[in-house]
This record gives structure tokens, C-alpha cells and sequence, in this order.
């Protein structure tokens, strides 16, 4: 591709892509149908029936089309598709199958305005309820020319944003042959790659820890070190990955560096977050310095209580972990925590 891409050219490609990802969604949909729906879907049914009119909806148009040339394969063979969601097969409606298809392409059109947005330092678009995320980002990627809100058009949204090159028949028949090719040597895992949902990956996180402060104590302050089998003097919990840790424990020392240091360097490229199990602290290793963060359990009166001296029960408190969890997303450590010292390998 040229370089830099055009924005023109990055256009023409995302509605290409999205016709291919939207056709591949209603392929997937006409596998959870039952046969009977499939027939009623049909192009051939419907063109018995005199439906095509410009009245039609779009997506109505596309499934049949995709239905009928997934016909002439084994795919539909015995499908036996279970819906997740537990929507039975004599419940598609056009409403139910718009709403399927926009949430099979939302991730496609989520990664699509990331692109746009760095590509061309376009401002991200912000919605006010996840029902108005497809439109919003259709319309920002000028898949869709204006947003649409009466009854009519919400059952036909996705089929607003398609944008055909060449003939939809042609298209269609071609992606379809392709499918059914493949289908007809491995019939099981084209089904199974036609069904496979798109993985929502989910933000990067520290570890859930308990409630209660005495939940940890009483599992780790005892617990013997994976690496050396003995009972660490200070036992240190990582918060990113949940290993169990000697803190200044010369027994996993090696190459000069203490186990700490040498965690730190494996799960977090550099920087580590650990709670001192005996001292109810959290301490921030990066490269070479370390800070004492503080606790994020607090007792009934929301005072912390370090080294544990005045046997308070702890319990913990929402708001700093998510302090701290936003500190290590966002890499804020050294704009907030000022009394960085260095540790010398030593932790």
C-alpha cells in the first residue's frame, strides 16, 4: 500500500472489509437457523412472494442472498447451532437478526475508528449508551452518511453501511463459493470457523484481591517460596501476576540480584508492584529505584496500619486500588510518587 495511506483509499478499503466482515456475520447467523427459517429467508422464497421491492430491507436482501448460495453446499447439513444467548430458532425477527449482525461487526468497527483516529488525528466519537455505538461509529467512518433513528431504519441499520464495489450477486456468490468449497472436505470446521466469535478482550487489570486483609495473611504468612522451599521472612504477593515472592530474601539470589528485582524484570519489562504481606504495604519497583506506595487496605476508620503493629482488622478500600491499577495502566509513577530511592538489587 502507499504510504502514507490516503484517506480516500483507507475508505474504499474499510467498506470493502465491512461488507466482507457483514456477510461473514449473516453467514454465521443462517447456522443458528433452523431449516424452515432458513426457507422463509430465501432469496428463491422471496421472489416467489414478490419481495423485492425497494421497500425491502437491505439486510433482509443480503441474508437471503447468503442463505441461498450457502445452499448449494453441506453446510446447513445437520447444523445444529446453539444460540449463547439462548434465542430459540423460531425467534428471528428482523429486529433480532439487525442486532445480532451489529454486534458481530461492532469489534471490526471499534479497531476501524482506532486506525482512523491515528491515522488521521481524528477525534474519537463518544456515545451516550452502548445502543447508539454501532451508529455513532458507522458515521464516523463514513459507512453511514447520516445517523438514523426511526423505527424503520433501526432494523436496517447495518444494511445502510454497506457499500458494494461490483454486483452484490457476484460478491456474495463468489465469498460463498469459497465457503462451501472449503466445507466440503472439512464440513465440521468450517461450521466451527464460521461460528467462532470475535474475542472481547478486556482492559488490562491487577489482581482481585479480598475483602478482607486477614484473607491474605493467614494464606501467605506461612506459606513456603517456589524457589527455595523455605518460609521467606518477607513475603511479597505480585499484583500484576500473582507470584509469590522472597523480598530481600538472599536464597533466590542470583547473578547479584535478589528475587524481587528479578521478578520484576520478567512480568513487567522493569517495573513491578508487590504487596508485603507482612506489612500490609505496597512497594513500586522501577528499573533501578523503588517507593513505598502505601496500603490499600484500611481499618473501620480509614487509617492504614504499616507492619501491622496495631492488629486492626484491614478490609480493602476500592478507590485506592483503582488509584493504583491507574497508575500502572496509564505508567503515572513517577508524576505521583516522589520519594524514589534506589535499591541496589537488594529487594
Amino acid at each position: 500500500m502507499p504510504q502514507p495511506l490516503g484517506r480516500d483509499l483507507f475508505g474504499c478499503i474499510l467498506q470493502v472489509l465491512f461488507t466482507l466482515v457483514h456477510t461473514q456475520a449473516l453467514a454465521a447467523l443462517s447456522l443458528c437457523m433452523g431449516p424452515e427459517d432458513r426457507a422463509t429467508w430465501s432469496s428463491s422464497t422471496c421472489a416467489q412472494q414478490g419481495m423485492w421491492t425497494p421497500e425491502v430491507p437491505v439486510l433482509q436482501e443480503h441474508l437471503s442472498k447468503v442463505i441461498e448460495a450457502l445452499s448449494t453446499g453441506c453446510l446447513y447439513q445437520d447444523s445444529g447451532c446453539t444460540q449463547s444467548d439462548g434465542t430459540s430458532q423460531a425467534m428471528w425477527s428482523q429486529l433480532s437478526i439487525e442486532l445480532a449482525v451489529r454486534k458481530s461487526c461492532l469489534p471490526f468497527l471499534r479497531v476501524a475508528a482506532l486506525l482512523q483516529h491515528y491515522l488521521y488525528d481524528d477525534d474519537m466519537p463518544s456515545c451516550q449508551s452502548a445502543d447508539e455505538e454501532f451508529a455513532v461509529l458507522a458515521v464516523f467512518l463514513a459507512l453511514l452518511e447520516v445517523p438514523r433513528s426511526s423505527d424503520k431504519d433501526c432494523h436496517n441499520l447495518t444494511g445502510h453501511c454497506l457499500h458494494w464495489v461490483a454486483s452484490s450477486d457476484e460478491l456474495v456468490g463468489q465469498w460463498c463459493f469459497e465457503v462451501t468449497t472449503f466445507a466440503a472436505s472439512n464440513t465440521s470446521d468450517a461450521r466451527t470457523l464460521l461460528s467462532m466469535q470475535c474475542k472481547t478482550w478486556a482492559e488490562p487489570h491487577l489482581l482481585q484481591l479480598p475483602e478482607s486483609y486477614n484473607t491474605i495473611f493467614q494464606y501467605y504468612h506461612r506459606r513456603p517460596c517456589h524457589a527455595c522451599s523455605k518460609v521467606p521472612k518477607d513475603p511479597a504477593l505480585c499484583l500484576v501476576c500473582g507470584a509469590f515472592v522472597c523480598l530481600k530474601g538472599a536464597c533466590c539470589k542470583q547473578q547479584n540480584c535478589y528475587e524481587c528485582v528479578q521478578h520484576t524484570q520478567l512480568c513487567g519489562a522493569g517495573t513491578g508492584i508487590f504487596l508485603l504481606v507482612n506489612a500490609s504495604v505496597v512497594i513500586i519497583i522501577r528499573g533501578p529505584e523503588f517507593c513505598l506506595w502505601g496500603s490499600v487496605y484500611l481499618d473501620a476508620h480509614g487509617e492504614e496500619d504499616r507492619d501491622l503493629r496495631r492488629g486492626k482488622p484491614l478490609f480493602l478500600c476500592a478507590e485506592r486500588y483503582r488509584v493504583l491499577e491507574q497508575q500502572w495502566l496509564i505508567h503515572s509513577y513517577d508524576h505521583v510518587n516522589k520519594r524514589w530511592g534506589p535499591h541496589y538489587n537488594g529487594l
